[in-house]
């Protein structure tokens, strides 16, 4: 199992995180989620593999091949959707794992459970009202959420023994918000908007 693509200075201090559920767990948790929170494995699209997934689905992680910054400036940003999103700088390295993971959490349910003073709480209040890239500049600053991630980087099967240069890949993530589906990339200039869904729904969607 590969894991997060980023490009630039910060890969060795934003080391890549391993596309496991359980890393991802103990990540999310340990910056602050609440302990009601889990991700899990998906095995397929099929109707069959989808309904294995835990019920209901607030997010789903998607790793997938490429990643790359495209064109964007601050205009891009309509701060009207209500969605929590920052972007993935050069400096943030392979953070895209762990920015998913918090792109995941904060915009669904568990978003209101998160621990008072816990490393994201506190990152939340220093990001809040933001531009989305001061949110990624906040980020790469937050010593606190940066040890945990590098921490995470040694879970695993890959115990972090990958070359760092070398990760092609890509996470993003899908989580439903206020009755929509959407994907939010930290390399994209704002969240996508693709309609219509539900904690039900939204493996399917």
């Amino acid at each position: 199992k590969m894991s997060e693509a980023g490009a630039g200075d910060g890969r060795n201090n934003w080391p890549a995180i391993e596309s496991n559920p359980e890393v991802l767990t103990n990540f999310i948790q340990a910056i602050g989620a609440p302990p009601t929170v889990a991700f899990h494995d998906v095995f397929g699209l099929d109707p069959e593999l989808l309904a294995m997934i835990p019920q209901p689905v607030h997010a789903i992680i998607l790793l997938h091949p490429g990643g790359e910054h495209q064109p964007r400036s601050r205009e891009d940003v309509q701060e009207d959707s209500g969605i929590f999103f920052l972007w993935q700088s050069p400096a943030l390295g392979n953070a895209c794992g762990s920015i998913a993971a918090i792109h995941s959490v904060v915009n669904s349910v568990a978003g209101k459970e998160i621990k008072p003073n816990s490393p994201l709480a506190l990152y939340l209040t220093n990001a809040k009202g933001k531009h989305p890239e001061e949110r990624g500049v906040a980020l790469q600053e937050d010593q606190p959420i940066r040890t945990l991630h590098s921490a995470s980087a040694m879970q695993g099967q890959t115990d972090g023994n990958i070359d760092q240069a070398s990760v092609s890949n890509h996470f993003i993530c899908f989580v439903h918000s206020n009755g929509k589906l959407w994907e939010l990339d930290g390399l994209k200039p704002k969240p996508v908007d693709h309609g219509p869904s539900s904690p039900d729904s939204l493996a399917a969607d």
